[in-house]
């Protein structure tokens, strides 16, 4: 049995980036830069999923949903943040008889710039590891695709200091499956809460 360390070596990740920034956080990390306002929180909201790209017939949107974590990074200048998040996104398209469920686990590397203090543009990579599907190889004679890169695009509107509202689209870069040419394409509807 092979099993793909890629997943948890990103949560890994994840996690040591979270603890270092609680660490600047609690005033104990280096200051100075505007460093030292490192947020670390929860996110979770509602995709509409579907699949693009030539090979496209008969599929049409599915609605599915994510849930994870999300740190807010300042930058080197003012209004600028890197926001890194760890998700578990269900995704995938309705072909019809049946839906096609798609668990990833994601990590979005966002670049965040808030054009006034409460509203805010969004862009960034995306990386996706294939946990779990329904799709049924031996029917369909092709297999998916278990990692998905993609990119994303979106904007969000600050409410306080604690909740942060987002609405993305994100698209698929690489196959969902090894032969047909169809690529994730998703609008997600959210927020996030920052501690």
């Amino acid at each position: 049995m092979r099993v793909n360390c890629s997943p948890f070596i990103l949560v890994f990740l994840f996690f040591s980036i979270a603890i270092n920034a609680q660490t600047v956080f609690q005033g104990t990390g280096p200051s100075g830069g505007g460093f030292g306002d490192v947020k670390i929180g929860g996110k979770a909201g509602l995709h509409v999923a579907t699949w693009m790209g030539e090979d496209v017939s008969g599929v049409s949107q599915r609605l599915g949903f994510y849930a994870g974590g999300i740190a807010e990074i300042p930058m080197f200048m003012d209004d600028l943040y890197l926001q890194p998040e760890l998700l578990i996104s269900l995704v995938g398209a309705d072909i019809g008889p049946s839906n096609v469920n798609l668990t990833y686990l994601t990590l979005p590397l966002m670049g965040k710039f808030h054009i006034i203090e409460e509203v805010a543009v969004e862009f960034g990579p995306q990386i996706g590891f294939l946990l779990t599907d329904n799709w049924e190889e031996d029917l369909q004679g092709q297999d998916t695709k278990k990692m998905d890169v993609g990119l994303n695009f979106g904007g969000g509107y600050r409410m306080n200091d604690n909740i942060y509202f987002q609405m993305r689209f994100g698209f698929g870069l690489g196959k969902v499956l090894d032969i047909t040419k169809v690529r994730n394409g998703v609008f997600s509807l959210g927020g996030s809460y920052f501690f």
